[in-house]
């Protein structure tokens, strides 16, 4: 169950999120991630509001606040999300959209 996933973290610092999500190596093979790591970031992504426990990107605060450009960001995220829309593990499907924005965000920074 993906709500029991997330319970074995209780709770997350800030600085341990920027550690894991801001160092992110371009061209991560996906494959070579392991489940653990990958339910591990989902589970970040939820803890801190930017994506609901069903997959759905919750990015409106970041746009509101000025944070993200909604026409900059809002494309890659639609494209990452189309890329992973038939991905039934939510580990899978979140990681592998984080993964691909955060290289498509690479790419255009």
């Amino acid at each position: 169950d993906d709500i029991d996933t997330c319970t074995k973290w209780n709770g997350f610092k800030v600085e341990e999120a920027n550690a894991v999500l801001e160092v992110w190596p371009a061209n991560l093979d996906v494959s070579k991630v392991n489940r653990t790591h990958k339910c591990y970031v989902r589970c970040l992504l939820v803890y801190f509001g930017t994506l609901s426990f069903s997959g759905e990107v919750l990015l409106d605060k970041y746009f509101d606040a000025g944070i993200l450009d909604e026409f900059a960001v809002g494309p890659i995220v639609q494209r990452c999300r189309y890329q992973y829309k038939d991905e039934p593990d939510h580990c899978e499907h979140a990681f592998g959209i984080f993964n691909c924005f955060r290289n498509e965000h690479l790419i255009n920074s």
